[in-house]
């Protein structure tokens, strides 16, 4: 896959991300990577030996520095875009999932469906995963944009049925505000390309964590 210079750039500074939260510059702007982990409550069993732990995801991901970050859930980030006549909230979920082996681009068709080719922002392979960035269909004043990556993080006989493979799903989804006039400028030349570079430039992995009390 050739990635676009923005990816490129975002790539670089995802190689600079080591801890929590890391701020970082480019030639195209600035940006923070932030990691999220998937609370142990819905985390996958493991068999023995390791059936006092839960597999979980962690995902980490690169935002512009210039989003607002909110309050969260465990296993989300939430941010708020900045704007004075249309601003967005963006979420991010990380996930595990259970299923069939397949193709990543397959899945992530099948987990985050269009209305229609016109509604696609953006969408890619990279590595093993794949991703798409969608606008729903709509008629109120509110503008939704979702996105989704997944691929296969394990195969472990431990944690994963036979026939099954253990999937991490990155969802993000965002909504602009009430009350705001969100031309089609602002989804679909900013906040979905912004939205397609965080999925694309996603870096996830497998933890156990000790179950839940």
């Amino acid at each position: 896959m050739n990635l676009p210079h923005r990816l490129i750039a975002l790539g670089a500074v995802a190689a600079l991300a080591s801890g929590t939260a890391v701020a970082a510059t480019s030639q195209h702007g600035h940006y923070v990577a932030l990691s999220l982990t998937q609370p142990a409550s819905a985390g996958l069993p493991a068999s023995k030996p390791l059936d006092a732990f839960v597999a979980v995801s962690s995902a980490r991901v690169i935002v512009p520095s210039e989003w607002a970050r909110l309050s969260a859930k465990p296993g989300q980030l939430r941010f708020l875009t900045p704007g004075t006549v249309c601003r967005y909230q963006v979420t991010f979920t990380v996930s595990s999932r259970s299923a069939p082996e397949g193709s990543s681009a397959d899945y992530v068709a099948a987990g985050l469906p269009a209305p229609g080719p016109q509604y696609i922002l953006d969408s890619g392979e990279r590595r093993s995963g794949a991703f798409r960035v969608i606008r729903e269909k709509g008629t109120g004043p509110i503008v939704r944009v979702r996105g989704l990556w997944a691929a296969v993080v394990t195969r472990r006989k431990d944690v994963v049925q036979p026939g099954q493979v253990v999937w991490t799903e990155l969802a993000v989804s965002a909504a602009s505000r009430p009350g705001n006039e969100c031309h089609s400028g602002t989804w679909r030349e900013r906040l979905g390309p912004q939205l397609g570079d965080a999925l694309a430039t996603a870096r996830t992995r497998l933890k156990f964590v000790r179950k839940p009390s």
